[in-house]
C-alpha cells in the first residue's frame, strides 16, 4: 500500500512536470491532494509512502539527493500538518457531508498547511541556487498556489468517492446523468478545446460551465460535482496546453494563475451549493422524520394533543381527539374553548393567555363536553413553540383524560372520611368538621352545637331479623336525619347506632342558639319517629315487610369554641345523650337542664354564658 501510495503520487507529479509547467512551482500540483487524502483516509503512517513519492518525483527532476531529500520532506510535513489542523476539530468529517467540513478542508488542509511545502520547497531550491533570491517570492507564491489548487481538485473527490454513492445507481436516472456530462464535455471542449469556434467563438465564456456545475450539484450532489470538476480542469488544462480555447496563452503568460482562479471559483462555488444542498435535503429529511414520529405517537396513543394558534384556534388535533368529537378531518381554525365545560371555560382561556404572554408551560386540569352531554375529567399541559429568533409561533396542548383518577381519586376519599354503609361523614371527618366549627364560632362569636344521637329499640330488630335489617335502617336513618340539618351543618355516623350532628352559626345570644338547637334535635325526633317499613328475605325465599318504631335519645350541648377541646365536647354530649336515655329515652338533655349536672356535679359540665 505504501508502494501503491508512492507511485500514483510519482504519476500525478509527472503528468503536470511533463505537460503543464513552464517554471519551477506549477500552479497545479494534484499530489498535495492525493497526499492528503491518503493521510485522513488511510492514517499517517502512509506519510512513508507520501514521503517516498515526492523523493521519486524530485530525484528524476534533480538527479541528486538532498535538495530531492528536503523537498520531500516539506510535502510530507504539509500533508501532515493538514491533517493535524482538521482532526483538532472533533467535527470535521473525512466525507464532507457539510459544508463545514468542505470549507474547513480548503482553509485549514489547503490554504494553511500549504504554507508549510511552499516555505521549505522554495527555500531549498534558493540555497541550492536553482533561481535567484529576486524570483523567491513569486516562486513561493506558485508553490503555494499550486498545492492549494491540488487540494481543491483530488483532496475532495477522493474523500467523497472513497464511499460509493450506492443511490446514485439508479438507472432511472442513467440518461440524466449522460446528458449532463455529454452536454458538459461538449461546452468544455467549445470553450476550452476551440470547437466549433466559428459558430460559437464570441459567445464561448467561462460562465457556461457553472450552469453544469449547478446542474451536477442540485441533482447529483457532491459526488457529481467533483466529477464533473475533474472534467471541466482535464479539458481545460488540455487546452491550455494545446493553446487552444480561453486559455490559449495562459500558460506562457500567468503560468496557469488564470486558470487557478477559475478552477478554485468553480470548484469551491459548485461544493458549497451541494454542501448546502445537502444539508437541506437532510433537514428536510430530518424534519420529514420527525413528523412522521409525531403522527406515529399521536395516532396511537389515548391522549389528545392539539396545536393552537396564538388566538387558540386550532391548527392540529390528534385522532383521538376528531374521534371523541365526531370530527373526521383537521379542525381546521376551530375555537379549541368550545368543548370545554362552561365553568370552566374562562379559567382555561386564562391559562391559555398566560402561556402566549410569558411562554412558560402551565398544567390545568377542567373538563370537556362530550356531544352526549357527559362530561370528561381532563389534565392538561401545555407549551410554546418557537421560531429560530425565539419568538412563539404555536401552542401544543397535551391532555389525559384523567375520569378514572378522579373517580378513584373520590372512593378513597369516601372510604376515608365517609361512611360506606350511610354515606355520612365519618369520625374523621366529624373531626375536621367539628374544628372548623369551633374555629368559626371563637372568630365571630356566634354558638354552634353537638348533637349525639343514639337510636332506641335498634337492638332488638337487629337481633330478630339479622345484620341485613339492621344496615337498611341505619340507611334509612341517615337519609332522614339528612333532611333535618342546614347545609351549613354536619351529620356524621359515630359509630354503631349513634350519630352526631354538628351544628354551626346558632347566633350570638346563648337563648337563641339553644332553642334553634332544640329545634334541630326535635325535628330530628319527630323524624325518626315516623314508622320504618323495611324488607327482608325469609328462609322461603319470599321478601316480607316488617314495620318497625324507632326513635332516639339526644344530648346536646352549645359551645362558642373557646371553653374546650372537641374531645370534651363529644364527651359532654354523649353523657347528656346517657342521661336522656336514662331518664326514659325519645328524651332531648341539654346539660344546664340535667339535675346530675346542676345540683350533683356528677360530671364537670359548666353552664356557658
Amino acid at each position: 500500500m505504501q508502494v501503491g501510495v508512492a507511485v500514483i503520487y510519482l504519476m500525478l507529479a509527472r503528468v503536470v512536470h511533463g505537460y503543464f509547467t513552464s517554471s519551477i512551482a506549477s500552479v497545479l500540483w494534484p499530489p498535495s491532494g492525493l497526499a492528503l487524502a491518503v493521510l485522513l483516509v488511510c492514517g499517517k503512517r502512509y506519510a512513508w509512502g507520501v514521503f517516498l513519492g515526492a523523493l521519486l518525483t524530485h530525484i528524476i527532476a534533480d538527479h541528486s539527493i538532498w535538495t530531492p531529500a528536503l523537498i520531500a520532506l516539506g510535502n510530507t510535513l504539509e500533508a501532515l500538518a493538514g491533517v493535524w489542523l482538521l482532526q483538532r476539530n472533533s467535527q470535521f468529517d473525512v466525507n464532507l457531508h457539510a459544508l463545514r467540513d468542505y470549507t474547513s478542508l480548503i482553509f485549514w488542509g489547503g490554504c494553511v498547511a500549504g504554507l508549510v511545502g511552499a516555505a521549505v520547497g522554495p527555500a531549498v531550491l534558493l540555497v541550492a541556487g536553482i533561481f535567484t533570491p529576486d524570483i523567491y517570492p513569486l516562486q513561493a507564491l506558485h508553490w503555494w498556489m499550486g498545492d492549494v489548487l491540488g487540494v481543491v481538485l483530488v483532496a475532495p473527490l477522493l474523500l467523497v468517492w472513497h464511499q460509493f454513492p450506492a443511490d446514485r445507481l439508479d438507472y432511472k436516472r442513467l440518461p440524466e446523468i449522460v446528458l449532463l456530462f455529454g452536454l458538459a464535455f461538449l461546452a468544455g471542449n467549445i470553450l476550452f478545446m476551440g470547437w466549433l469556434a466559428d459558430s460559437f467563438g464570441l459567445y464561448a465564456q467561462h460562465f457556461w460551465m457553472f450552469l453544469f456545475v449547478a446542474w451536477a450539484a442540485v441533482r447529483f450532489g457532491a459526488h457529481g460535482v467533483l466529477l464533473l470538476l475533474a472534467l471541466i480542469a482535464s479539458q481545460a488544462l488540455f487546452g491550455a496546453y494545446r493553446h487552444t480555447g480561453l486559455f490559449a496563452d495562459d500558460l506562457l503568460r500567468t503560468q496557469l494563475v488564470n486558470f487557478w482562479l477559475y478552477i478554485v471559483t468553480l470548484s469551491v462555488v459548485g461544493m458549497m451549493l451541494a454542501s448546502y444542498i445537502r444539508a437541506e435535503t437532510l433537514s428536510k429529511q430530518a424534519i420529514g422524520k420527525q413528523e412522521a414520529f409525531f403522527h406515529l405517537i399521536s395516532d396511537n396513543i389515548d391522549d389528545f394533543i392539539t396545536v393552537l394558534d396564538l388566538q387558540g384556534r386550532q391548527i392540529y388535533s390528534c385522532p383521538a381527539y376528531n374521534k371523541l368529537f365526531g370530527q373526521d378531518s383537521s379542525p381546521d381554525k376551530l375555537d379549541c374553548f368550545a368543548e370545554i365545560y362552561a365553568d370552566d371555560r374562562e379559567r382555561v382561556r386564562a391559562v391559555f393567555n398566560e402561556v402566549v404572554k410569558t411562554g412558560i408551560g402551565q398544567r390545568i386540569e377542567f373538563r370537556f363536553v362530550l356531544p352526549d352531554g357527559s362530561l370528561l375529567e381532563m389534565e392538561s399541559r401545555c407549551g410554546v413553540i418557537r421560531d429560530a429568533g425565539g419568538e412563539i409561533l404555536e401552542v401544543v396542548v397535551v391532555s389525559h383524560d384523567i375520569s378514572k383518577r378522579k373517580q378513584v381519586e373520590m372512593e378513597i376519599r369516601n372510604l376515608a372520611f365517609y361512611d360506606t354503609l350511610t354515606q355520612l361523614p365519618n369520625r374523621r371527618l366529624l373531626e375536621d368538621r367539628l374544628s372548623q366549627a369551633m374555629l368559626a364560632s371563637k372568630r365571630n362569636g356566634s354558638f354552634g352545637a353537638v348533637l349525639f344521637l343514639d337510636l332506641n329499640n335498634f337492638k332488638p330488630l337487629n337481633d330478630t331479623y339479622g345484620h341485613g335489617m339492621g344496615d337498611a335502617l341505619l340507611v334509612e336513618v341517615a337519609q332522614r336525619l339528612s333532611h333535618c340539618v342546614r347545609k351549613v351543618d354536619t351529620v356524621a355516623r359515630y359509630g354503631g347506632d349513634e350519630f352526631v350532628a354538628v351544628l354551626s352559626e346558632l347566633g350570638e345570644k346563648r337563648v337563641n342558639a339553644a332553642q334553634e338547637a332544640l329545634g334541630i334535635a326535635e325535628k330530628m325526633q319527630a323524624a325518626l319517629a315516623v314508622i320504618y317499613t323495611l324488607q327482608y328475605t325469609n328462609d322461603e325465599g319470599e321478601k316480607v315487610a316488617v314495620a318497625h318504631h324507632c326513635g332516639a335519645s339526644i344530648g346536646c350541648i352549645l359551645f362558642t369554641g373557646r371553653e374546650a377541646s372537641q374531645e370534651l365536647l363529644l364527651k359532654w354530649a354523649d353523657m347528656a345523650m346517657y342521661h336522656a336515655k336514662k331518664n326514659g329515652g325519645q328524651k332531648i338533655c341539654f346539660p344546664e337542664n340535667c339535675e346530675d349536672v346542676t345540683q350533683s356535679g356528677q360530671f364537670s359540665v359548666p353552664v356557658f354564658h
